[in-house]
């Protein structure tokens, strides 16, 4: 830390999403008090929708679990997953178990975002647009993690791998609150994925992710789907955003260190880097309040990223025979359960055998 007394680091945040204010709760911890930039009126995007997070992805490990223990942070879902439908072209499986937690986002009082910042006693500086070179001058560090690539682009870091639209709304119907639903079929989403994530039984939030597709192409593949499916649900909401993942090194510059969807953190699916938005952004503000380096702190992240992203890459190039016959496969009896219902961690085995991680991990430099 330069020789700085804690108490005399000047930090600010620029975010108060899941990653700033994950940074922030983390920077309080140790006696910190960050100022914490946002655009909007309060924390939280400007649209509530509900985001999936499997146990699949975070083998051997509770995503939960992890978070309080190793990350000392502490969410509540607003629901357990309890049993996952997917659907292709030809093909439909179910899996029942211990799989995963849906979390409410957005502004509403029991949102991811409003738990962390209830936890912070900084509070925010509110409708403030902050320019992180600038901050950089007059802060001691300064986080980056406003959801954005746009600084990372500007100095350098940033290289896209996957560029979509997600065009969705909330949905009023009939739902299974422990279930979510998930769509393959490349009639309709070409190369990506639709998802329905429930509120509760009586609302949801229903999305398709288009890849690299313009706001009417998106809109176009949203009617297609909803064509073919006949889905019986009522639309009360529409929202269409982008959602980008891509590379990035190193996470810091100097002062500035980059945290959440900022640092490349992102989800193949569902969740959007909810977790490793908490992850990252705990781990900047561990960095810079402790003066250990950032992008040794990363390094499990990093790796996780990795695996992810070759994942999606698989997703990316599959047609709807492969989706049918990957489908097929896991409704063998028993294999979806061992899939789904155990510690093994199936994705990072997929990734390995697939060839395609050599590539991917020589983009995605260490530190």
């Amino acid at each position: 830390m330069g020789g700085l007394e804690k108490k005399k680091l000047k930090v600010a945040v620029i975010g108060a999403g899941v990653a700033g204010l994950s940074c922030a709760v983390e920077l309080e911890r140790h006696g910190l008090s960050p100022v914490v930039f946002e655009q909007r009126p309060r924390p939280g995007e400007l649209f509530e929708h509900c985001a999936a997070v499997l146990r699949l992805y975070s083998r051997p490990y509770d995503p939960l679990a992890q978070l309080r223990e190793e990350f000392r942070l502490e969410l509540r879902p607003i629901s357990r997953i309890k049993k996952i439908t997917m659907k292709s072209f030809r093909k439909k499986v179910t899996v029942k178990g211990n799989l995963g937690y849906l979390f409410l986002r957005g502004q509403a009082r029991d949102s991811v975002e409003s738990q962390l910042f209830a936890k912070i006693k900084s509070g925010i500086t509110a409708d403030t647009r902050a320019d992180y070179l600038d901050l950089s001058k007059k802060f001691d560090y300064v986080v980056v993690a406003n959801g954005s690539y746009d600084a990372g682009r500007t100095e350098g870091i940033w290289s896209p791998v996957i560029r979509t639209k997600v065009v969705g709304g909330s949905v009023v119907g009939k739902f299974d609150p422990e279930e979510l639903v998930m769509w393959v079929d490349t009639r309709y989403s070409r190369t990506s994925y639709a998802y329905l994530a429930p509120f509760w039984e009586k609302r949801a939030f229903l999305g398709l992710v288009v890849p690299d597709s313009s706001v009417e192409e998106a809109r176009r593949h949203w009617k297609l789907f909803w064509e073919i499916e006949q889905h019986p649900f009522e639309q009360v909401s529409e929202v269409v955003v982008e959602h980008n993942a891509g590379f990035v090194y190193p996470h810091q510059v100097g002062n500035i260190l980059f945290a959440g969807v900022a640092g490349g953190f992102q989800e193949p699916f569902l969740g959007f880097g909810l977790i490793p938005a908490a992850k990252s952004g705990t781990l900047a503000g561990r960095a810079v309040a402790t003066g250990r380096r950032y992008e040794d702190l990363l390094a499990q992240l990093k790796k996780d990223t990795e695996h992810s992203l070759v994942f999606r890459e698989m997703i990316n190039k599959a047609k709807n025979d492969d989706y049918d016959m990957l489908l097929g496969i896991i409704s063998v009896p028993g294999l979806k359960q061992a899939i789904y219902n155990t510690n093994l961690d199936v994705l990072r085995i997929a990734a390995a055998a697939a060839g395609r991680l050599k590539g991917l991990i020589r983009r995605f430099k260490s530190g």
